[in-house]
């Protein structure tokens, strides 16, 4: 029968795996590359903007030495991001159109440190003014045009975009890392060494739910971010992180709630933030340039390496207070609630004020990639139980670890390791999550709690029932009356034939 079961599992994850190659296929094979042809031959200065603050306007200029040049057009790769506001020509200053006037001149370049020195002359320039829109990437094309109207040459005009309050972004991100390492020093201190040697003695629920956190969760993240974000390597690499991440959150509540195994719940919680020391890295380095494929960009494999093990420390100063300072870990133990309360508000105030372009970016892909992948780690969690027989409280406790991610570590690795406004665009993804995780929950809470009244208003109108059969008063039922006494007002037992006499007529 074990050896039944482990096939099934393994029938499972290469079912699984297979999905993910479908999907994947699909998905790039509906991508498409856009490819420009950018012209060496146009320079700009500045050579690029970066981090140019929302709301702020830049002045750039373009420089030639292609001939015979008698039109300019600007196009913007998304104007959600920046936009062209105006050109400034020779003599007159041209607004809101897309064909300029332009300098036909033969000078020395402008002296400026953001400059190519390479080029010294020049037969035309031009200049057009950027405005800064919403955090993001984007591109700039000048092209030029001859009298026959034939492009003769395209420029690529790269700027980025920056929070207009990233100081405040910033603030949050830094409190953030703190609260973590807070979570982690609470959970060295407070975890109980008994139960977990016991759990370990009979190791299936763990091994269970390891397979499902760190082997389903993140195929499923790959899988749905080529489904549903097959041109954005961003928001792919946001959900895979948030798919790899270890459990935790609010998963041990939630188990509790829905009458699964706490402390499997917490073994689990334990042992998967462990593994995710060695895990994250390694999917993160074999899955990141599939992912980031063709995209102007490159993970950061070291930072986020060193940023996930660097949380060993801080569990580790746990386990060192449990030992050698137990009053101390008791009041750590003490502080558990009121301190998860506060990270609530501390979350859903000054978080999502701090963050709240995130709002402006959620659409429909995102919030279903945001539910999804909770969800189908839930059902994926709980069908793997299933298969291994395990008692409900077990596929309860397993069900849950694996759907619940700890997002806020996603959060705070793409925020500290990838540059801005990259680490700000990927972490959409596991924010939606956050706010996507509890609703499957909460609908598994009220139908539980529905059930249970259900059950108990049921079990009480049958008390009710056979109370009052119970109590029924006796001189409700009739009786002879010759049972009562016997004749000539004798009282005698409760026969009636005691109460028969001969009669003489």
């Amino acid at each position: 029968m074990a050896m039944f079961n482990i096939s099934r599992g393994a029938e499972l994850v290469l079912g699984l795996l297979f999905m993910t190659l479908v999907v994947g296929a699909y998905a790039q094979d509906t991508s498409k590359a856009q490819l420009e042809d950018i012209n060496e031959d146009i320079w700009f200065n500045p050579s690029e903007v970066l981090l140019l603050p929302e709301g702020s306007v830049v002045n750039i200029s373009w420089f030639t030495t292609l001939q015979d040049i008698t039109r300019v057009t600007y196009h913007v790769e998304d104007e959600f991001v920046s936009t062209v506001l105006s050109t400034v020509g020779q003599y007159e200053l041209i607004i809101g159109s897309s064909d300029y006037n332009f300098y036909n001149v033969s000078s020395n370049y402008p002296n400026s440190s953001s400059s190519s020195s390479i080029h010294s002359n020049y037969t035309y320039m031009g200049t057009f003014e950027a405005q800064a829109n919403f955090i993001g990437f984007n591109k700039i094309f000048v092209t030029l045009y001859d009298d026959s109207n034939q492009v003769v040459g395209v420029g690529q005009f790269k700027m980025t975009v920056s929070l207009s309050y990233q100081n405040l972004n910033d603030i949050f991100t830094i409190a953030l890392g703190f609260i973590i390492a807070f979570m982690y020093v609470t959970m060295g201190a407070t975890l109980d060494i008994d139960v977990i040697w016991q759990i370990f003695k009979a190791p299936i629920g763990p091994v269970i739910g390891l397979v499902c956190q760190y082997l389903f969760m993140p195929l499923i993240a790959y899988a749905i971010g080529l489904a549903l974000f097959p041109d954005d390597p961003l928001l792919r690499l946001g959900l895979f992180l948030s798919g790899c991440s270890p459990g935790g959150g609010a998963s041990n509540m939630w188990t509790h709630l829905l009458g699964g195994s706490l402390d499997l719940s917490i073994m689990m919680t334990f042992v998967s933030t462990i593994v995710a020391f060695g895990t994250v890295p390694l999917w993160v380095f074999s899955m990141g340039p599939l992912i980031l494929q063709g995209a102007d960009f490159v993970v950061p494999y070291k930072d986020i390496a060193v940023m996930v093990v660097s949380l060993v420390i801080p569990c580790g100063i746990g386990f060192a207070i449990q030992k050698f300072l137990p009053r101390a870990a008791k009041v750590l133990e003490w502080l558990l609630t009121p301190f998860s309360i506060f990270n609530l508000l501390f979350t859903f105030t000054f978080g999502v004020y701090s963050n709240r372009y995130i709002f402006s970016i959620l659409d429909w892909k995102i919030f279903l990639a945001g539910f999804g992948l909770p969800f189908i780690g839930y059902c994926s969690g709980c069908l793997a139980a299933v298969l291994f027989k395990r008692k409900a409280a077990d596929a309860v406790a397993i069900a849950i670890e694996t759907g619940i991610q700890n997002n806020t570590v996603a959060l705070f690795i793409l925020k500290f390791t990838l540059e801005r406004p990259a680490g700000d665009l990927t972490v959409v993804v596991p924010a939606a999550s956050f706010m996507m995780t509890p609703v499957p929950l909460l609908v598994a809470v009220f139908v539980k709690k529905g059930y249970e009244w259900q059950v108990k208003r049921q079990q009480q109108d049958i008390t009710t029932k056979e109370s009052n059969i119970k109590e029924k008063p006796l001189s409700n039922v009739p009786h002879n009356d010759k049972t009562q006494s016997m004749a000539n007002g004798v009282t005698g037992v409760d026969n009636p034939a005691a109460d028969l006499r001969d009669e003489v007529v």
